[in-house]
């Protein structure tokens, strides 16, 4: 009795077990069948419904699976709808960040399929991609009002999609073409390889208004490999080995950067028809603290804490025997160059460790090439802004250079910028130590053909108040053993030969050999350069500095 019992129990469960594995076989084939189109049309609102009909899309293959919520996409191709994005341009309602982009393959895994069928919610463990090309467009807004009043991407999708959640986006290997768009001379920079890893990503109107949150991800690390840009004129490239960003502890890095001209120095001036000057600069790395990526992103703000540069260089190569630049500097100080500045800047503090600073310039004379380096420099520059707002509180930018002048000569400045002048204000004062004949010859004989038979400079001391049209300062000199040779320059032969006659009427009647002199210091007081508008700032402090100079050493030059 009990064997019949237990035999129609075993066939009973057997059969109630067929049956849901009937049903669930049954299921699966219908979810499979579901999901896809669920997907493609998902993919079409959240495209083109979230855009504003900015975009229209291309997709060759889309594989669902139902067990695991795995999905693979192959050949998806975005692109932007030129007609719409034209007349958003006028609207001024165009996202900050346009992009094209070509998928060839990427996976979607721990997809949840019945939120998605039936919940309208979109649920995902992981995005990969490893085979992207994506190229970015940042339209910058001058109404920023207006462009608060477009529908964001989560009301834009509703009710199709109520919210959109991502436990992590993984790129891997993925090319990136970046520019600012909407000018001609638009800047473009073309990474070779980029990573980036976005994590809890949200989509619905609570993360909206998360401040906290860039885009829409909680967390974001980025590195960008092998930056390429050429400027638009193609006179300048640069590249740099790594860019980096996380915003964990909001820190954006540059390694081992160079611009660099794309001309060799003899070809630059070759095609140059005027003066200009030729650079090449180089860091190990550049770092910016506390930088709110989103600010510069959406509201071309550049807000961070600080700037840390190691071990910058810059070459900068002049041509004299070329025909002068006239056009007016101007409104062209470096802290009026950051007033006029497109992003609102507001930086704490930068500094500058380890750099060298090289500058040479072919003589008009001569034609031969005089330098000057200035190595060893360690700068601080502080309230690095041009918010009206911040300046308000705080008018000064202040930097302070310390460094070595030819290799072994202590040169310390100290510059203060008067960010709310209308004229360009600015302090500069500091003072070098320990200058010797042989020193400056390397500037004097290619640049002035003036050799300095002997001179020790103890001290060096300036302290100016300029402006847009005028300097007026102070130099203090401590030196002996001060003799000159002045030299001419034969015009057929090239030759050079000493001016004897006029060497030792100089050197007896127009200079003093030292100051102190027969009891007596010289200070060049009240010192006045009426600025020549093509003059650049330090040129204008270097002819300030220089015309002390001159009433000190010159005994027909005015000095109290």
């Amino acid at each position: 009795m009990q064997a019949p019992k237990y035999l129609k129990a075993k066939k009973a469960i057997k059969y109630i077990a067929s049956l849901f594995l009937l049903f669930f076989l049954f299921l699966l084939f219908f979810a499979n069948r579901f999901v896809e189109p669920a997907l493609r049309d998902r993919l079409h609102t959240l495209i083109v419904q979230g855009s504003d009909s900015l975009y229209y899309y291309k997709l060759e293959k889309l594989s669902a699976n139902f067990f695991g919520g795995n999905v693979e996409v192959e050949n998806l191709h975005i692109r932007i709808d030129s007609n719409r994005y034209y007349k958003m341009l006028h609207e001024n309602s165009l996202p900050s960040l346009t992009m094209q982009l070509d998928l060839l393959h990427g996976k979607i895994q721990g997809l949840g399929v019945f939120s998605l069928i039936f919940g309208k919610k979109i649920k995902i463990s992981e995005v990969v991609s490893k085979e992207a090309d994506i190229k970015l467009s940042r339209h910058i807004h001058n109404d920023t009002t207006k462009y608060t009043n477009v529908l964001p991407l989560w009301k834009a999708i509703q009710p199709d999609i109520k919210s959109i959640s991502i436990d992590k986006i993984n790129l891997d290997g993925v090319k990136l073409l970046y520019r600012n768009a909407d000018t001609s001379e638009s800047i473009k920079l073309q990474f070779d390889r980029c990573e980036a890893l976005f994590n809890d990503i949200l989509i619905d109107s609570a993360a909206s208004a998360d401040t906290s949150r860039i885009g829409f991800a909680k967390y974001l690390s980025m590195r960008f490999y092998d930056l390429k840009f050429r400027t638009p004129d193609s006179t300048y490239k640069m590249k740099a080995e790594l860019i980096s960003y996380s915003s964990v502890n909001k820190v954006l890095q540059v390694n081992d950067f160079k611009l660099q001209p794309t001309l060799e120095g003899g070809d630059f001036f070759k095609y140059a028809a005027i003066q200009k000057s030729r650079y090449l600069v180089e860091f190990k790395e550049l770092r910016f603290t506390n930088l709110l990526l989103d600010r510069f992103i959406h509201n071309n703000m550049i807000i961070a804490d600080s700037v840390f540069v190691h071990q910058p260089e810059v070459d900068i190569d002049n041509d004299k025997t070329l025909p002068p630049d006239m056009e007016s500097k101007i409104g062209k100080y470096p802290h009026q160059e950051l007033l006029k500045a497109e992003p609102l800047i507001m930086i704490k503090g930068m500094r500058i460790q380890n750099g060298r600073f090289t500058y040479k310039e072919k003589g008009e004379k001569t034609s031969k090439e005089g330098k000057m380096v200035i190595d060893n420099a360690n700068a601080f520059f502080s309230n690095i802004t041009n918010s009206a707002v911040a300046i308000k509180r705080n008018p000064l930018c202040v930097g302070i250079i310390n460094a070595k002048i030819f290799d072994t000569s202590p040169i310390n400045t100290k510059f203060t910028f008067y960010l709310d002048s209308t004229e360009g204000e600015f302090d500069a004062q500091g003072q070098v130590q320990n200058l010797k004949a042989a020193q400056l010859n390397a500037v004097a004989e290619p640049l002035a053909n003036t050799q300095l038979a002997s001179l020790n400079i103890q001290l060096l001391k300036f302290q100016i108040h300029g402006d847009d049209f005028s300097t007026k300062g102070k130099v203090e000199m401590k030196y002996n053993s001060l003799a000159i040779i002045l030299r001419k320059t034969d015009e057929e032969t090239g030759t050079i030969k000493t001016k004897k006659f006029l060497t030792k009427i100089i050197n007896k009647f127009s200079i003093y050999p030292a100051n102190p002199w027969e009891g007596q210091e010289r200070v060049a007081n009240d010192v006045v350069y009426a600025r020549t508008s093509s003059k650049s700032f330090f040129g204008v402090v270097w002819k300030t500095i220089f015309f002390g100079m001159q009433n000190i050493m010159m005994k027909t030059g005015r000095y109290q």
